[in-house]
This record gives structure tokens, sequence and C-alpha cells, in this order.
């Protein structure tokens, strides 16, 4: 047992955090930052605003758990972990807003020398919420899988890189924010690992008690990809989406339910 969650948790994971890191270091002291935002915004604009309206999805914590409510089904140590991540990193973004209460690009620059996606943000941009989120459920999710079968999940941390991109180009962010966010969400991530291993296995089954915790989540998620607007109008279509994702689970996981409680 030990031995696996020493492999599941290399030294080096913790070191992930420092890239981000470095190159917010280096942005912050050469004052490059609403230079970068310019330049990155101007290119992202080459493409379709709805490509980067729903790679923000991705950071959406309600959003994302719809995303991985299957692993209900499929893989509860991971859903277990992204969930533990989703709930902390919540915490810290908004208590980090707080207190570095900073003004986003739009409450800076004329909002006509770049581009916006629907209604303008104009403060608690540091750090990015949905770049945070993005990283700490990817972080969380690939380090509780086995490290032999790890290699082919690396996409979630390009996924949750495509996050952080889209946040400049909807004009809701500063890269500053976005290398922050991304820092604090692997850090979270890694905690979020960390605490799942320590949950005993027992509590991964279906006749267990967090199970339907989780459950009334996916009904309040459904409520709100169903009911509500999820950042951006753009992404309508695609929150009926993610509640379909939630309902074809729950289709699924009614038998599973039973069989689980005969046991």
């Amino acid at each position: 047992m030990r031995q696996n969650e020493a492999d599941s948790f290399p030294k080096w994971a913790y070191t992930l955090a420092l890239f981000p890191l470095l190159v917010f270091i280096f942005d912050i002291t050469h004052s490059q930052d609403q230079e970068w935002f310019l330049k990155i915004n101007h290119l992202a604009n080459i493409f379709p605003d709805i490509l980067w309206t729903n790679l923000s999805l991705l950071g959406n914590g309600w959003s994302l758990f719809a995303i991985t409510f299957p692993l209900i089904l499929l893989a509860r140590k991971q859903l277990y972990a992204g969930i533990i991540s989703g709930i902390f990193t919540g915490i810290l973004s908004n208590l980090c807003k707080s207190f570095f209460q900073t003004d986003r690009p739009a409450g800076v620059i004329d909002p006509q020398l770049f581009h916006i996606i629907e209604n303008p943000l104009l403060h608690n941009a540091m750090p990015s919420g949905h770049t945070m989120t993005a990283f700490s459920v990817a972080t969380a999710i690939f380090f509780t899988i086995n490290s032999n079968k790890r290699t082919k999940y690396v996409f979630l941390f390009l996924l949750a890189t495509a996050t952080g991109v889209s946040r400049i180009a909807v004009g809701a962010h500063w890269p500053e924010d976005v290398l922050v966010g991304s820092a604090l969400g692997i850090l979270s991530g890694l905690i979020a690992a960390q605490i799942t291993q320590s949950i005993p296995s027992a509590y991964l089954e279906l006749n267990k008690w967090p199970i339907y915790f989780i459950i009334l989540g996916s009904f309040i998620s459904f409520y709100l990809l169903t009911m509500d607007k999820i950042d951006f109008h753009l992404n309508q279509t695609s929150q009926y989406i993610l509640a379909g994702i939630i309902f074809v689970t729950w289709i699924r996981l009614i038998p599973s339910l039973k069989q689980a409680k005969q046991n």
C-alpha cells in the first residue's frame, strides 16, 4: 500500500507548479503583462468565439462536475479526487480574489483595443478561478491514476492550458492571473490527490453515504446547466449537452445502485 502511494506521488510532482511561477516572475519583473495580454488576445481572435467560450466551460466547477460525473460508474477514486480538488479550489480562489482585489483588463485598458466576448468583467482578476479549477481537477485526476497508465492522460494538462488561454482570449484575465491560477491549481490538485489516497477503499463503493452527496451534486449541476447561463450565452447548447451527460449517467447508475444495495 505504501509503495503504491509513493509511486502515485513522485517527488518531482510539486515542482510542476514551478514552471508557471517562473514565467509569472519573469512577466512581473519585466512588466510584460499588458503587452502579452494584447498579443495573445489578438492572436486568439483568429478562432471563433464559441471555441474559447466552450474551453472556458472546462474551468467552471459545475460544468466540470457534469463532465466527470460518469466516473461514478468507471473510476470513483478519480471522481472523488476531482470533487475534493474543485471544492478546495473554489474556497481558495475566492479567498485570493478578496485578498488581491486586482482589476481585470477591461478595467484598465480601453475595451476598444482588445476583443471581449459578451459582458466585460472589471474586478477580482487575480487569480484566474477558471484556470485554477481546470488545473486542479486535471492534476487531481492525473495523480490518482496508476503511474503506468498516466502517459495517455497528459492531455488533461493540455485542456487545462487551453482553458487558461481561453480566459485571455475572452478578455477576462491577464496572463499573470492565468499563471498564478495554474500554479495554485496544480498544488491544490496534488493535495486533493493525496487526500483521496487516504480515503478507505470501502467508501468508494456505491452503497456508501458519500455517493449520495455526489448524486445530490449532480441534480444541482443539472439544474444550473439547464436553467441558468454559465459564463456565456454562446455556451447554451454545450450546457444542454453536459446536462445530457448527467441524465444518461443517472440512467446507467440506477441498476448499479440497486445491485449495490442488494450486496
